[in-house]
C-alpha cells in the first residue's frame, strides 16, 4: 500500500522551481507539499514582499498561490502574516477564503517580537487568527519558554511549532517539550539539522524524535523537512527516509506522521 506524504513546509522557488518540485515529488513519493515561499533571504528581510507606506513589508505568494490553483493536490501554501500591517483584519480574510492556503506564519525570531507576543502584542492578530479558524505557525527563537503563556489564553486557535520549535541547545529543546501539555498544539518536524546536527541516518534526529513522540502523541507531529534551508548533508530524500526506512515507527503511526496529521489539521482531503 502507497504510503501518503505531505511535506508540512518547503520553501519551493528558493533553489527549486514548482516543475522541478513535481519531478522531485513523483519521484520520491512524496503526495502534497505545504509552500512558504521564499525568493531570497537578507538578514531578517524575505521576499517577496510589498513595502507598505508605513514601512512594514507585506509578505506575498504570488508563485505558490498559482502552484495551488494549478495543482490543488499536490501543492497547498502557508502565508506570512505581519502584525503591524494596517490591513491586517483584510488579509486573514481573504486569506482564510483563498483556496490553497492552509495556514499563517508569523515570525518571533527577534526579542522584540517575542516580548510583544508575551506582553499582549499580537493580541489582535491571534483575535483576527481565531475568528477565521486559520492553523498559526511560530517560527521563534527561545520558543520553550516565550510562547507558553499567550497559547494558554488562545486555547481555541491550533498552534504550531515551527521546526521543532527551533531549539539550539539541549536545554532549550527540554524547554520546548513541555509545550506539549497545551492541547492546542503541533509540531513540525523539520530543520533537524538545525536542532540536532549529524548526517544521514541522523541517530540523534530519531532519539529526540521519540522523545517527541512520548510528549505530543504522533497526533500532534507532522513530518516537514525546510531542505531548501538544510544545514546538515542530507538531501529531500535522505530527510524522508531517515524516517520512512526507520523501525522507530509502525506502518500506523507513519501514516499519521507523514501526512494523517497535516490533513486533518489543514483540512486538505486526499483528491
Amino acid at each position: 500500500m502507497k504510503l501518503d506524504i505531505i511535506d508540512a513546509q518547503a520553501h519551493i522557488f528558493l533553489t527549486i522551481g514548482e516543475h522541478e518540485a513535481l519531478a522531485a515529488m513523483n519521484a520520491l513519493g512524496i503526495c502534497g507539499v505545504m509552500i512558504d515561499e521564499v525568493w531570497s533571504i537578507r538578514g531578517e528581510e524575505i521576499a517577496p514582499n510589498v513595502k507598505l507606506a508605513n514601512g512594514v513589508r507585506r509578505p506575498v505568494s504570488p508563485k505558490a498561490e498559482a502552484a495551488a490553483f494549478k495543482h490543488p493536490d499536490r501543492f497547498s501554501y502557508i502565508q506570512r502574516i505581519e502584525r503591524n500591517d494596517p490591513e491586517l483584519a483584510a488579509i486573514v480574510c481573504v486569506l482564510s477564503n483563498s483556496p490553497g492556503c492552509r495556514q499563517v506564519r508569523i515570525d518571533l525570531r527577534l526579542a522584540e517580537e517575542r516580548q510583544a507576543f508575551m506582553n499582549g502584542g499580537y493580541d489582535q492578530l491571534l483575535r483576527l487568527v481565531q475568528r477565521h479558524d486559520m492553523p498559526l505557525s511560530i517560527l521563534g527563537r527561545d520558543t520553550g519558554t516565550a510562547v507558553g503563556g499567550t497559547i494558554a489564553r488562545f486555547p481555541d486557535i491550533k498552534f504550531i511549532l515551527d521546526h521543532c520549535g527551533s531549539p539550539r541547545t539541549p536545554q532549550q529543546w527540554q524547554e520546548v517539550l513541555p509545550l506539549a501539555s497545551l492541547k492546542n498544539v503541533w509540531m513540525k518536524w523539520s530543520a533537524i539539522g538545525k536542532a540536532f546536527g549529524g548526517a544521514y541516518p541522523f541517530p540523534e534526529a530519531l532519539t529526540q524524535l521519540a522523545r517527541a513522540i512520548d510528549a505530543f502523541g504522533i497526533d500532534r507531529l507532522m513530518w516537514a523537512t525546510d531542505f531548501t534551508q538544510n544545514e546538515s548533508d542530507g538531501t529531500w530524500a535522505d530527510l524522508l527516509n531517515y524516517v520512512r526506512e526507520s523501525s522507530l515507527l509502525g506502518a500506523g503511526d507513519k501514516e499519521q506522521f507523514f501526512a494523517g496529521t497535516a490533513r486533518r489539521l489543514f483540512k486538505w482531503a486526499v483528491s
